[in-house]
């Protein structure tokens, strides 16, 4: 009887930690995708000192409530010289966030993605970024 114990009682303690690992890592597994049909288009951009400012409306669905980050990668305007660089980090129109308070199902958000701007006022396409990751936080 000891020895079951002894073996017993470390054996539940590992299985529970391993059950509450599970649980503390799989917290937010929302799917989130971004509709990049006509629902989700350009506005604009415009330039404010040293940064440049491309003024997009993204769908995106996810399966439930949860908060995201939203960036890009634009090489096409750093060819032009308008973009020093190609990241680009999305901003949250509404409340000039970085993170997006996503609803459950369709949502409609404004999406201003900075850059740091390189001296020329010439966009390459009027177009959203072709390349934009969305991420759960």
């Amino acid at each position: 009887m000891k020895k079951i114990l002894k073996i017993g009682i470390p054996v539940l303690l590992i299985i529970a930690i391993i059950v509450a690992g599970i649980f503390i890592f799989k917290r937010n597994n929302a799917v989130v995708i971004l509709d990049n049909s006509k629902k989700s288009h350009f506005v604009d951009f415009y330039i404010d000192g040293d940064k440049v400012y491309f003024e997009c409306v993204l769908n995106i669905y996810s399966d439930k409530d949860t908060k995201a980050t939203v960036s890009a990668t634009d090489a096409d305007n750093v060819k032009t010289g308008l973009l020093k660089s190609s990241k680009l980090i999305g901003i949250d129109k509404t409340d000039n966030d970085t993170t997006f308070n996503l609803k459950a199902g369709e949502n409609e958000v404004t999406v201003l993605f900075e850059g740091e701007y390189d001296g020329v006022p010439q966009i390459f396409a009027r177009e959203i970024p072709r390349f934009i990751e969305v991420k759960v936080k």
